[in-house]
């Protein structure tokens, strides 16, 4: 409740309350599943809050927006209001309001971003927010992980951790009860991105290098103990990437530093109880599911084929609230809202990933690392929204439209900051 009246009164009266609201909603992610019910049966989570009172603050003082809505965006607000207000008349039930408005966040995220200059100090502002919220949740986890009675005693979640592994392929993964679901993880592959662009921006948080191998090291653990599959192929993607497409004139000496970090880590990996669950991801991919290792594949398999079937059935879409957790986002709106609905939502991040490898590629080499930066997170983007299921919680589906969007809006800004350019010569 502090936190909330500080960020709001920050937010809303303060002269740079706008620009900074990026990072009182950024920072909200750390509060996990904390919600209040200012009406029976009406959940909001502090991010929701601190995103309306953003809204608020745009109309009331009348902010003129710096840059057009993306069509996309335009035609999922379309949808998800139309279907919204169908299911009122004809099928309420209170899944339909939790998932409209979960879902509603991606619209009055990117209303919020359309009046902001997200110019390279605002992008490095979030960045090192994310980061900084991130590493705390990780943080926590990982205390809650070795003192389960301590945190569980500060939080007041049930201590379900049981550390007896013997005899077990298995082991035991880290629940981030604190925050409220194991999903946390979900949140932290952005973070390794991000750690690289703040060392190149030669940002005095990250100039010593034990401290940025600490959060480097911090983190993968985190990830590691989640078990959390998705997560672990997205760092895989991340990796290589890194190695053959980030050019070691920027940040000498930074492939041979991720060999080494990363060779030792494997190694570790291959002593303990989890390289299967670590492959069975890729079996996983192609359909061939290793229930020795993996025993929820199947099920989200199962959940994927029912919405493919829905969509099939019902083109247009069954409504919000219809599905359950489909376990992904891009079956879950195009099966509740349409096939075109969830084929836009996940060609949206898609298009501005190309748009963002256009602009790496067309730039100067010193003018790169945050359009790589982009592409990465563009990348997280599009796997967390194909492989999990993130917007029916909103401490799991705020972070991924916040990236979207403040990535969009610094793609828009470099875009006319070219334009003025051509025109001033």
């Amino acid at each position: 409740m502090i936190f909330i009246l500080f960020a709001l009164s920050k937010i809303l009266f303060n002269r740079d309350g706008l620009d900074n609201s990026i990072i009182w909603i950024t920072y909200g992610i750390v509060l996990g599943y904390r919600t209040f019910e200012p009406i029976q049966g009406l959940k909001l989570h502090p991010i929701e809050i601190l995103v309306y009172a953003t809204v608020l603050r745009i109309i009331v003082t009348n902010i003129y927006p710096l840059i057009s809505f993306p069509k996309i965006i335009v035609f999922l607000g379309y949808m998800f209001i139309s279907f919204f207000i169908i299911d009122i008349l004809t099928r309420y039930n209170p899944m339909v309001l939790l998932e409209f408005k979960n879902a509603f966040l991606l619209i009055a995220i990117f209303f919020i971003i359309r009046h902001i200059e997200i110019n390279e100090n605002i992008f490095t502002l979030f960045s090192l927010t994310y980061l900084k919220s991130v590493t705390l949740i990780s943080f926590l986890g990982l205390l809650e992980y070795n003192y389960p009675e301590v945190i569980s005693s500060i939080f007041g979640f049930q201590n379900n951790y049981s550390f007896d592994t013997k005899e077990s392929i298995l082991f035991n993964r880290l629940a981030f009860l604190y925050w409220g679901s194991h999903l946390a993880a979900n949140l932290i592959p952005p973070v390794f991105p991000i750690l690289i662009f703040l060392k190149w921006k030669e940002h005095a948080l990250l100039k010593s290098n034990i401290i940025l191998t600490l959060i480097f090291l911090l983190n993968l653990f985190a990830v590691y103990l989640s078990g959390n599959r998705i997560s672990w192929l997205i760092l895989t993607i991340f990796l290589i990437l890194t190695l053959f497409y980030f050019k070691n004139r920027l940040l000498p000496y930074l492939k041979s530093y991720s060999i080494i970090i990363i060779s030792v880590f494997i190694i570790y990996i291959y002593s303990q109880p989890v390289e299967g669950r670590y492959l069975s991801t890729y079996k996983a991919l192609v359909g061939n599911i290793d229930k020795k290792y993996d025993s929820s594949s199947h099920v989200r398999m199962q959940r994927a084929l029912t919405a493919i079937k829905s969509m099939y059935k019902n083109p247009m879409g069954t409504g919000w609230g219809s599905q359950g957790w489909v376990h992904s986002d891009v079956l879950q709106v195009g099966a509740s809202l349409g096939i075109i609905s969830g084929i836009l939502f996940f060609c949206g991040p898609l298009f501005l990933t190309g748009r963002s490898i256009q602009y790496y590629i067309s730039c100067s080499l010193y003018h790169r690392p945050p359009y790589f930066l982009c592409i990465l997170l563009f990348i997280y983007i599009l796997a967390s929204f194909s492989l999990n299921g993130n917007i029916l919680k909103v401490q799991t589906g705020a972070p991924l439209f916040l990236i979207w969007a403040i990535c969009w809006g610094y793609l828009e800004f470099n875009n006319k900051l070219k334009i003025n350019l051509k025109f001033q010569k």
